[in-house]
């Protein structure tokens, strides 16, 4: 039968066709709401069964049908299952069904289908009406989603349209969902690496201080042996006596080297909130360490007659002195003829600025990059040492939220200055 044209229509039957056609926009309009309310309640949510379970509960809403099912992967993302959302569940077998014509069609060619006068297939055989619709994940067949129903013809285009639409808000949820519990993988993994670390960091610093204590007890008896020896026997030739004080010498170095590696560990303690520092006896308790060697090389230690207090813990400072003193002391350089280390401080802003200055042999500008490093000694002479020093108070100060850089140039000397909080941030904690 030939459908009549409008302009062939009487005056009430146009009137009828528009108002069937407004009635059926009407209902199309109200449909096309209900999907984006579907939607935005599956959005809500990351937990794939309660999106399973909006859809079920509002979908029969937009279409009539009394089979609603969703195929999605297996655990093994090899095989697919269909789960049923609404109506008995449906028999099938999961070795056919992707070769299937109607769900193994859509899975296959990533296109939808409706089907009004059934199919050959093991699913839904006795379901005459089908519309099966593929879910779309990033370009890729990630599932579908099916309405069946026993009545041939139930379906037409209008129905498949919004299907289609409430398809796309159910990938883009279950897009969502696959990517939180992705990202909670992951914390999960990151959480156990995490306390894997911790405990193996613990056990590394139990076994430290094991090995400290067992390395420093012989190095002292060393020591007081060779004092023992010193001021018992008299008599010692020449060469025996610069033989004693050597070993004394050496094993001094190695308990040095032991202290430092127990302050690489030391650092990888959680630290406590920063305390205000008066710095000028913290400094001045560093440069004693090492009297006996400014003696010995003649060199002039200069302080400032003040330097302003900062935020921190006297410890963690005074070690920053004595390893900023100390590597001027290595580096002053043979023959120097004036041998000098200034220490001063001065308020900059909201940081303190400390300077340890030296006269001696300067650092290449090639080096002073690499200055901080673990393990980085320089060669412009030869200095004893693992080259941790400066690594040491480059992690110290970090701690402290400071910063710390150099001033050098070679044959002229270096100053070596860093920057802690001053004594007005005293609500700043220290880093983790």
């Amino acid at each position: 039968m030939t459908t009549p044209k409008l302009e062939e229509l009487g005056r009430e039957e146009l009137l009828s066709t528009v108002r069937r056609l407004l009635a059926e926009a009407e209902a199309l309009s109200s449909r096309i709401a209900a999907v984006n309310e579907i939607g935005i309640a599956v959005n809500r949510t990351f937990d794939l069964s309660e999106i399973l379970r909006v859809v079920a509960r509002q979908a029969k809403w937009l279409l009539d049908f009394d089979h609603c099912s969703v195929c999605l992967p297996g655990s093994d993302q090899s095989s697919w299952h269909i789960m049923t959302l609404f109506g008995p569940r449906e028999d099938y077998n999961p070795q056919t069904l992707t070769t299937s014509a109607n769900i193994g069609y859509v899975l296959s060619t990533g296109q939808s289908q409706l089907i009004r006068q059934g199919c050959q297939s093991d699913f839904l055989e006795k379901h005459l009406s089908q519309i099966i619709i593929p879910l779309s994940i990033d370009n890729r067949t990630a599932g579908a989603i099916i309405f069946a129903d026993h009545i041939a013809e139930k379906y037409t285009q209008d129905d498949l349209r919004i299907g289609y639409l409430l398809a796309l808000q159910l990938s883009a949820a279950l897009r969502n969902a696959q990517q939180v519990e992705q990202l909670k993988k992951a914390q999960a993994e990151l959480e156990l690496y995490a306390q894997e670390l911790e405990e193996r960091n613990q056990e590394l610093d139990a076994y430290n201080h094991t090995i400290a204590h067992d390395l420093k007890s012989p190095m002292t008896g060393i020591i007081l042996k060779a004092e023992v020896i010193r001021m018992l026997t008299r008599d010692l030739p020449p060469v025996v006596i610069e033989q004693v004080d050597s070993i004394k010498s050496s094993t001094l170095k190695m308990a040095n080297m032991v202290d430092q590696l127990l302050w690489l560990t030391k650092l990888r303690d959680a630290a406590e909130n920063a305390t205000l520092v008066d710095t000028n006896p913290v400094a001045r308790s560093a440069v004693e360490r090492f009297q006996h060697l400014i003696d010995n090389n003649h060199i002039r230690v200069e302080f400032a007659r003040h330097m302003p207090p900062a935020m921190g813990h006297a410890q963690w400072i005074e070690e920053i002195f004595a390893n900023l003193v100390s590597n001027a002391i290595k580096y002053m350089g043979k023959d120097n003829p004036d041998p000098r280390i200034s220490i001063r401080g001065k308020p900059e802003g909201d940081m303190v600025r400390y300077e340890v200055c030296d006269t001696g042999v300067g650092i290449a500008p090639d080096d002073q990059a690499r200055l901080f490093e673990m393990f980085t000694r320089l060669h412009t002479v030869n200095a004893e040492g693992l080259g941790l020093g400066l690594s040491i108070v480059h992690r110290i100060i970090n701690k402290l939220n400071g910063q710390i850089g150099v001033e050098s140039e070679v044959g002229k000397g270096s100053t070596f200055w860093f920057s802690l909080p001053a004594a007005e941030q005293t609500d700043q904690a220290l880093s983790s």
